[in-house]
């Protein structure tokens, strides 16, 4: 029996789920979030879903978007708790016992109660969310087939990342058969940013600079998101931008916000991402990783340079 059978062997048996999303949902836990509770309201389940975030107005267009419920906290209410694409229990939902995770990050630290599906090869855990869906006996329809489609695109930077494989192209292929329409949803996520987002990402870019010879850095401020009237969640694919600096292979993009400093950190060659973001007890991927800094901004930067320039 594979992982994705015998996690709908338990939803089978199970009348209400709950689908938990990380903190500062993005696409890949919003797209699986959106198709599990399409697939379980198929199959006449009571579903609901949310995180401790809100979630980003550029993914109102997914389906169920509007059940979604962001909170710092929640009650256990009884129903089957599944985490999609977050890596530990504090970034997810405070109160809630996940029964399932389902994610790719390696760093996962394995906190589901009964299952824990983790699979790093995974472009996105939309894939695994794919295999779940048909493990389930749901026919795929347009709704699912763009929730997932969105997972799997921005976790694989529309198909350029290294993690893209055959099987996320196979996977794409049958989501596009069942309605997902690429330009459609390309259109919606990359043609749709808020003057206050624009003036954001020029302020980063503006910041950036090299440290040593294999390394970028920037930086927006709490400042920044007060004079441009820009979100938090404005914030979601600027560190992809940053990557396109020649000579960087390593990125790290600091936001800072109000408890701490927000890092995302890219990576290409042979430098780990993954191993950066350790340093101040992160996590993610080998290309792709991200942690929290305790430290005013300015010792932020420093201790992050100092890091950087060893690369």
């Amino acid at each position: 029996m594979t992982e994705a059978e015998k996690i709908a062997r338990i939803l089978l048996a199970e009348p209400k789920w709950r689908v938990v999303c990380h903190v500062k949902p993005d696409g890949d836990t919003l797209g699986c979030g959106s198709a599990l509770v399409s697939a379980g309201k198929k199959l006449g389940r009571d579903v609901i879903w949310g995180g401790v975030d809100p979630l980003p107005p550029l993914y109102a267009f997914l389906p169920h978007s509007g059940e979604y419920r962001s909170g710092a906290s929640a009650t256990d209410d009884g129903r089957c708790v599944i985490a999609v694409d977050v890596s530990s229990r504090d970034r997810g939902v405070p109160g809630l016992e996940p029964r399932i995770s389902i994610d790719h990050h390696e760093s996962n630290e394995r906190f589901g109660a009964e299952v824990n599906w983790i699979e790093p090869h995974a472009a996105a855990t939309g894939e695994m969310i794919y295999e779940v869906v048909l493990a389930l006996g749901c026919a795929l329809d347009a709704d699912i087939a763009e929730a997932l489609y969105v997972s799997i695109a921005t976790d694989c930077g529309w198909f350029k990342f290294s993690n893209t494989t055959a099987d996320t192209m196979r996977i794409a292929t049958e989501l596009v058969k069942a309605g997902a329409v690429p330009a459609t949803l390309d259109e919606r996520l990359h043609f749709n940013d808020t003057p206050a987002k624009l003036r954001l990402w020029g302020r980063c870019m503006a910041r950036v600079r090299p440290v040593g010879a294999r390394a970028a850095l920037s930086w927006i401020t709490r400042d920044d998101f007060r004079e441009t009237g820009a979100l938090e969640s404005d914030t979601d694919g600027l560190i992809n931008m940053l990557t396109h600096m020649k000579g960087a292979d390593v990125t790290v993009m600091v936001s800072e916000v109000k408890d701490c400093l927000r890092c995302s950190v890219r990576s290409r060659g042979p430098v780990s991402a993954q191993a950066i973001a350790a340093k101040w007890n992160g996590g993610g991927h080998r290309y792709a990783a991200g942690c929290k800094i305790h430290l005013p901004l300015g010792e932020g930067l420093k201790a992050l340079e100092e890091e950087l320039s060893r690369v």
